[in-house]
C-alpha cells in the first residue's frame, strides 16, 4: 500500500510482491486451521507479515517510517524459520535451529543497528528518524553491508540443509518437500547470487530480484499444492474400499494399504493379546520400532479391542486424518487377518515345540550311546580281558571242565559287547556325530546283508536333527527290504542342492507297505492273514502255508508303522516322507528335507 502510494517502485514488483504476501496470509490461514498444532500455518501468516511490514518504510508518518527501518528484512527471518521447520512445523537439530537464531538477529538485529547512525532527512521527500542517534552514513553502510554477508551465509546455510534433507527423505516425505523444496531452492539460490552481485546497480541485481519475487510468490502456492495432495488422497480412501470385497491375503492386504498410503515401506503389526506382541502375517514376532525416527506407529482399533498396527514413515503423521481413515476402512480385512496370523503363529509355535522334541530326542540318543559306550561296554571289555588273562594264567593247571567254563564265559561277553554295540548304533551311530550322514549311511550298508548300491553327491555337514533323520529314514528302510519285503537287492540315492537333501531308497521286494493304516494291501485275502497282519507278529502270521504271503504282507504293514513315525519326524523339520509300495513290485521311500540349518 505504501509502496504503490509512494511511487519510488517498479509497479510489477509492487504488485507481485503484494500478491505473494497475501498468498501467505491466507495459504497460512488455512493451514493453521486446518492444523492448529502444527506451527507452519503460523509461521506463513508472519511471513506474509513481514513482508507487508517492510513497506512501512516509505511511510511519511515519522513513527511509521521508523518502525519500517526496525522491519527492513523481517520477512527474511520466519521464511528461513519456514523453510526450515517445514512440515512437521518443529526444528529438529541444533544446526537448524542455529541457522534460525541467526537469521532472526541479522533480519531484526541489525537493521535496528543500522537505523541508529541513517540520517533520513537527506533523502527526497525525507521523514525524520526517530531512531537517529549520530549521522554516520560510512557506518550505516558497513552495516548493512554485513546482514547482507551473513543473510546470504544463512541462505546457504538453509540451502544445504534442504539438500540434505531431500537426499535422506523417504518417499513419502519427497512428495511433501517436492514443492516447497523447489521454490526454496530457487528462492535461496536467488538470494545468495543477490548477496554475491552485492549492489542495487549491477545489472544482474533486478534478475535475481525477480527470480526471488517469483520464488516467493510460489512458496505459498507450493504448500497449497501440498494441502491439496492430502485432500485428493482421500480419494485413495474410496478405490481401497473397493478393492478390501475381494479376498485378500496378508501381503496382498499390506501391498495394497501401502499403494493407499502412498507408503512402500509400510508393515502390518498384528496384535496377539496372549503374549501382548505384534506378529505379521506369517505369525513371526515383529518388535516395536524404538528410538527409529524412520518408523512411526498408528494403532488400529474395533469395536474397543486392539486390532493391529501400521508402521509407517513418520511424514504421513502430517496427515492423520488420512491414516485414520484408511485404518477404519480396513479395519474388519485387519481384523480376518489378524485371526489367520494368530493361527500361523500358532502353528509355528507348534512346529517348533515338535523341533524342540526332536533335537531333545536326538540329544537324549546321544547321551546313551556315549553312556554305553563310556560305561557298559567298557566294563565288558575289562571283564573279558580278565576272562583272557585267567584263561592264559590257568593253561595246563586247571581241568578241562573250569577251562571250558572260562572259554564260553568269554564267547558270551563277546556276543554281549557285539549286541551292545548292535545296540548302541540303533540309539544313535557315533560315526554320524563325527564323520556325517554319506560315511554313516556306508558304514550301515557294509553290515547289510544285501546288495546295496548307495550313490550320494558332496552332502556337506548339516543340522544334527537333518542328519539324524535321514540316517534313520534309510536304515528303517533296510531293515524293512531285509526282514519283511524279501528283497535282494537295495538302491539309496543321496542329494544335496538347493537347500534341500533328498534320500531316496528303493527296493526290489514284495512291496504291499502301507504307511497310512499300517497294514498291507493284499493282507485281505486270507481271514486268519489279515488277522496276522493287524497284529504284527510275523511269527503266528507265519504258521499257514497261503496264510505265510499275507501274513508277511501284514508284518510289512506292521513294518510300516515305523516309517510312520519317521514320517512325523520329517514333519516336525519341515520335510515330507513318501512311501510308494505297489503289490509285487517293490517298494521306495522317499525322504525330502529343508537343510537351511548347516552347522
Amino acid at each position: 500500500m505504501f509502496k504503490a502510494r509512494d511511487g519510488s517502485h517498479p509497479a510489477a514488483g509492487t504488485v507481485l510482491g503484494a500478491i505473494g504476501g497475501f498468498l501467505f496470509l491466507a495459504a497460512g490461514a488455512v493451514a493453521h486451521t486446518r492444523r492448529p498444532a502444527n506451527r507452519v500455518g503460523l509461521l506463513m501468516v508472519l511471513v506474509g507479515v513481514g513482508f507487508f511490514a517492510e513497506d512501512l518504510q516509505v511511510s511519511r508518518t515519522p513513527a511509521i517510517s521508523t518502525a519500517g527501518l526496525l522491519l527492513v528484512r523481517a520477512s527474511s527471518g520466519f521464511a528461513a524459520h519456514l523453510l526450515l521447520a517445514f512440515p512437521s512445523g518443529r526444528l529438529t537439530s541444533r544446526v537448524q535451529r542455529l541457522l534460525v537464531a541467526a537469521a532472526y538477529v541479522t533480519a531484526f538485529g541489525l537493521p535496528a543497528t543500522a537505523a541508529l547512525f541513517y540520517d533520513t532527512r537527506g533523502l527526497p521527500d525525507s521523514v525524520p528518524n526517530l531512531l537517529l542517534v549520530a549521522d554516520n552514513l560510512p557506518l550505516a553502510q558497513a552495516v548493512s553491508h554485513i546482514e547482507e554477508t551473513i543473510g546470504a551465509a544463512i541462505a546457504v546455510g538453509v540451502l544445504v540443509v534442504l539438500v540434505r534433507r531431500w537426499v535422506t527423505a523417504s518417499r513419502p516425505l519427497r512428495r511433501v518437500l517436492a514443492p516447497v523444496f523447489v521454490t526454496g531452492l530457487v528462492g535461496a539460490a536467488a538470494t545468495v547470487a543477490g548477496g554475491v552481485v552485492g549492489s542495487t546497480g549491477h545489472p544482474l541485481y533486478s534478475t535475481f530480484l525477480w527470480v526471488y519475487w517469483v520464488a516467493f510468490c510460489l512458496l505459498p502456492l507450493a504448500f497449497l499444492a501440498g494441502v491439496l495432495r492430502v485432500r485428493l488422497g482421500r480419494t485413495a480412501v474410496g478405490d481401497l474400499l473397493g478393492r478390501l470385497h475381494e479376498p485378500l491375503s496378508a501381503a496382498d492386504l499390506q501391498r495394497l494399504l501401502a499403494r493407499s498410503l502412498g507408503d512402500p515401506s509400510l508393515r502390518i503389526g498384528y496384535w496377539r493379546p496372549e503374549s501382548g506382541t505384534f506378529i505379521d502375517g506369517d505369525g513371526q514376532p515383529l518388535r516395536l520400532p524404538e528410538n527409529d525416527s524412520r518408523c512411526a506407529v498408528w494403532p488400529v482399533e474395533r469395536d474397543g479391542r486392539r486390532v493391529a498396527a501400521l508402521f509407517h514413515d513418520p511424514a504421513l503423521r502430517e496427515d492423520p486424518h488420512h491414516l485414520d481413515a484408511v485404518a477404519a476402512a480396513a479395519g474388519l480385512a485387519l481384523d480376518n487377518q489378524r485371526l489367520a496370523a494368530e493361527v500361523n503363529a500358532q502353528l509355528t509355535e507348534v512346529r517348533a515345540s515338535r523341533v524342540r522334541i526332536v533335537a531333545a530326542a536326538d540329544a537324549e540318543r546321544r547321551r546313551l550311546e556315549r553312556d554305553l559306550h563310556d560305561g557298559a561296554q567298557q566294563r565288558l571289555v575289562v571283564a573279558r580281558l580278565s576272562l583272557r588273562l585267567a584263561q592264559e594264567r590257568l593253561d595246563g593247571i586247571a581241568d578241562e571242565q573250569i577251562t571250558a567254563l572260562l572259554a564260553r564265559s568269554a564267547d558270551g561277553l563277546d556276543r554281549a559287547m557285539e549286541e551292545l554295540r548292535a545296540l548302541a548304533r540303533g540309539i544313535h551311530p557315533a560315526i554320524l556325530t563325527e564323520a556325517g550322514l554319506v560315511p554313516a549311511l556306508r558304514a550301515l550298508t557294509e553290515q547289510t546283508p544285501l546288495d546295496v548300491r548307495l550313490t550320494a553327491t558332496a552332502v556337506p555337514r548339516l543340522a544334527p536333527a537333518v542328519e539324524a533323520t535321514c540316517y534313520f529314514v534309510v536304515a528303517e528302510a533296510l531293515t524293512n527290504a531285509l526282514k519283511y519285503a524279501h528283497a535282494d537287492q537295495v538302491r539309496i540315492d543321496v542329494e544335496h542342492a538347493d537347500g534341500r537333501l533328498r534320500v531316496e531308497v528303493t527296493d526290489n521286494g514284495i512291496g504291499g507297505a502301507d504307511i497310512t493304516a499300517g497294514t498291507a494291501g493284499t493282507a485281505g485275502t486270507a481271514g486268519t492273514a489279515g488277522t496276522a497282519g493287524t497284529a504284527g507278529t510275523a511269527g503266528t502270521a507265519g504258521t499257514a502255508g497261503t496264510a505265510g504271503t499275507a501274513g508277511t504282507a501284514g508284518t510289512a504293514g506292521s513294518a510300516g508303522t515305523g516309517l510312520l513315525g519317521l514320517r512325523d519326524r520329517l514333519s516336525a523339520l519341515d520335510g515330507t516322507l513318501t512311501v510308494h509300495s505297489p503289490a509285487g513290485h517293490g517298494t521306495t521311500v522317499r525322504a525330502l528335507l529343508p537343510t537351511d540349518d548347516p552347522r
